[in-house]
């Protein structure tokens, strides 16, 4: 990010279909309490907000990839992206998944500037992960 920023005088940056797959095979609990996709949006944010804070990096906006489970050209309906559960027989059976939870909280928190907010985790490995990614 610091490359663009110098290289290109600082452009306006939007982060677009940053996101995280994981199998369909799995069942809707399984996919529903994904908190790997958590730990993975996790990290790329915390990376750009230490890059917006330290090096003034100009990111605009970022958009998690996707709101909802759908279809991958690629893989088919094998992989799952969504923030969103759906029920592939019966596309209107939705659910929220953790990390639809997270973001929607990550996004309201930070809009109203919490600066010591620690990402709403609060897993004390967590914390230190996520410290040692943000400070590299």
């Amino acid at each position: 990010m610091d490359h663009f920023r110098t290289r290109y005088r600082n452009p306006l940056i939007y982060i677009t279909e940053n996101g995280f797959t994981t199998p369909a095979s799995e069942n809707r609990p399984e996919a529903v309490a994904d908190s790997k996709r958590i730990d993975y949006l996790c990290s790329h944010l915390c990376f750009l907000r230490k890059v917006i804070r330290e090096k003034r990096v100009n990111i605009k906006g970022y958009f998690a990839w996707s709101l909802g489970d759908n279809y991958e050209f690629a893989k088919g309906f094998a992989v799952r992206f969504g923030l969103t559960y759906v029920n592939w027989t019966d596309v209107s059976d939705r659910n929220l998944k953790d990390s639809g939870r997270w973001y929607q909280r990550f996004i309201n928190v930070t809009s109203k500037n919490a600066a010591n907010e620690d990402f709403l985790r609060s897993s004390l490995s967590f914390k230190n992960k996520m410290k040692t990614l943000a400070d590299a």
